[in-house]
């Protein structure tokens, strides 16, 4: 649940006389880096999937859970981020205008939805790879539909909670809403950090099957960078949790640019993780190398094409001036 219209209103009225002069200064600095931010999620989440989907080495199903969050943080930054630039933009007076009621349900409601999403795959990307390090041979053997079945029910949670929370807040219920919110995340927080925690040990003390050594000291990297990117999406959205608490449990008087860049580090995240998966997992980079390649020689051909072109009129006309 990032900072919605209504959120960043009651930011507003808890920051009290601090909300009365902005810094036009920080309020372009904090639209600048929320671009860039969109520019990055666009970018290298729709990278990573169009890679995926191009290429046969990717399609494994450890990869799909993965996959499945680079979709969550695309929509999310496609779909819901230029809102809140623009919501960033009207508290720093950088310009006027005010939220249209379908658009404001629209942010809402599809903020709290992907988010949840991408949360929740971070969570299941976690317990596969925990399933796949303590029972390796019972994780080989399962199948598409398994992993249909997973995501499947990634989205009907984040339904789910999306319902829940969009409704609180329609009604202005905004402290059930983060009673709510915040026990949900609290169940992230188990899952995640026992997953990896169990993981680490497991890895650490060498207890993984022998077959499965041999085998993976790949597996083993792509191990820990998916635990290493369901960590970094849970530490991303804690700020805000404890944030929102203190906003509206405890009606603690916190600065309105301290709330968005909290926010800004929420949504960061989302461009983050392409980044790691290209750093740490041989496959993306490789993919990601050949295409670059195959582009790079796709131009050579089609200069090397025009300037056939451009050449070959010029010699008919040279062996027709020969011939008369």
């Amino acid at each position: 649940m990032n900072s919605t219209p209504a959120a960043t209103t009651s930011s507003e009225n808890a920051t009290g006389s601090s909300r009365i002069v902005f810094s036009k200064a920080e309020g372009i600095a904090f639209s600048i880096a929320l671009i860039f931010s969109f520019l990055g999620i666009a970018i290298g989440n729709l990278l990573v999937i169009v890679l995926f989907a191009a290429n046969r080495r990717l399609r494994k199903r450890s990869l799909f859970l993965v996959i499945n969050m680079a979709f969550a943080d695309l929509m999310l930054g496609t779909l819901t981020l230029p809102l809140y630039i623009y919501q960033v933009g009207k508290s720093f007076q950088l310009w006027n205008g005010g939220w249209l009621m379908p658009l404001y349900v629209f942010y809402v409601i599809f903020d709290t939805f992907f988010s949840q999403a991408s949360l929740i795959s971070a969570a299941f990307v976690s317990g596969e790879r925990f399933y796949a390090i303590y029972w390796p041979f019972k994780h080989r053997t399962l199948s598409m539909r398994a992993y249909s079945i997973i995501i499947f029910t990634v989205w009907a949670l984040a339904l789910l909670i999306t319902a829940v929370l969009s409704t609180l807040q329609f009604l202005t219920l905004f402290k059930h809403a983060e009673y709510v919110w915040t026990s949900y995340i609290l169940i992230l927080i188990f899952i995640i950090c026992g997953c990896n925690v169990g993981v680490w040990r497991k890895i650490r003390h060498g207890n993984i099957a022998s077959q499965q050594q041999n085998r993976d000291s790949l597996n083993k990297r792509l191990t820990k960078t998916l635990l290493f990117v369901s960590f970094l999406t849970l530490l991303s959205c804690l700020p805000l949790v404890i944030f929102n608490w203190l906003i509206y449990v405890y009606d603690v008087q916190i600065p309105l640019k301290f709330y968005y860049l909290v926010n800004v580090i929420n949504y960061s995240n989302s461009f983050a993780n392409p980044v790691v998966y290209a750093l740490r997992i041989p496959e993306f980079r490789e993919t990601l190398v050949l295409c670059c390649l195959r582009r790079a020689n796709m131009v050579n051909i089609t200069r090397r094409r025009k300037k056939t072109f451009a050449v070959a009129p010029s010699m008919e006309l040279r062996t027709l001036e020969t011939l008369f």
